[in-house]
């Protein structure tokens, strides 16, 4: 059964011939962006806050400490900086920043019982399809009233309208991973922390809308399956794009220009 990501759809739809780079032919590329790499650091201190919770709470200190370490340990030349005037040091500093705010509001982080951390779900679309999704979810929640919580960290600099998250895909199709693996989730509420602006933000999803979610997914993959060209997105996107160089907007763009 093929099995697809949110990010792997996502893809699909930005550029196809990037799909084809990463999905089909499987090219390797260690370039990072630094805002993806903050992320990621922000994304395992907040694992591991968590997991040490089920023994202590840990200082802020502690948690700035592995943090730190983490970032030395993990940074490597492929680490691109984009945005002009900027260092490593600038986002690193911002990264402390996001778990000290963190920190301050939900110490002593007690606001319902763990049930996973990067929790790994993999699961059909929909009863008798072809499709399986998958999906890692930052933390899921039981909270004190009984509702399943699915929490998302976002560490990005762009603060979104409630109608972006109420039409949000990612959490929407982890909540029927969710409901489809443990069916005593009837109620389930979407939780993402933009820690950029030290602000928490919920949704929620009717069984109506996860229906149109999985119709919606199930033409996309469709479209996937049967695509033979895949033909590239020129955008703002593509200085960003690790396979830039193999691209032939680029090369078109240098003929052009000579």
């Amino acid at each position: 059964m093929p099995e697809y990501s949110i990010s792997q759809l996502g893809a699909f739809e930005k550029c196809a011939l990037q799909y084809k780079f990463i999905y089909v032919d499987k090219i390797k590329r260690y370039e990072e962006g630094v805002e993806a790499f903050l992320g990621q650091r922000f994304h395992e201190a907040m694992e591991w806050l968590y997991r040490e919770r089920a023994f202590r709470v840990v200082p802020l200190e502690e948690l700035l400490a592995y943090y730190e370490k983490a970032w030395a340990g993990k940074w490597h030349d492929e680490v691109k900086i984009n945005r002009k005037g900027r260092t490593g040091d600038d986002y690193r500093l911002m990264g402390r920043r996001f778990i000290e705010d963190y920190c301050k509001r939900h110490h002593p982080f007690d606001e319902g019982r763990v049930l996973g951390l990067e929790r790994y779900i993999q699961f059909p679309l929909a009863e008798g399809t072809r499709y399986a999704c998958k999906g890692i979810i930052d933390r899921l929640m039981l909270a004190p009233d009984g509702a399943f919580e699915i929490h998302d960290y976002k560490t990005g600099s762009k603060l979104p309208k409630q109608a972006e998250l109420d039409k949000d895909r990612q959490l929407a199709l982890y909540q029927i991973g969710v409901q489809t693996l443990w069916p005593e989730a009837k109620e389930v509420r979407l939780v993402w922390h933009l820690v950029a602006f030290d602000t928490e933000m919920r949704s929620q999803r009717t069984a109506e809308a996860l229906d149109g979610l999985r119709a919606e997914l199930a033409g996309l993959i469709d479209k996937i399956e049967a695509t033979t060209e895949y033909e590239p997105h020129k955008s703002g996107l593509c200085n960003w794009c690790p396979y830039w160089d193999l691209c032939p907007v680029k090369k078109a763009l240098k003929s052009a220009i000579r």
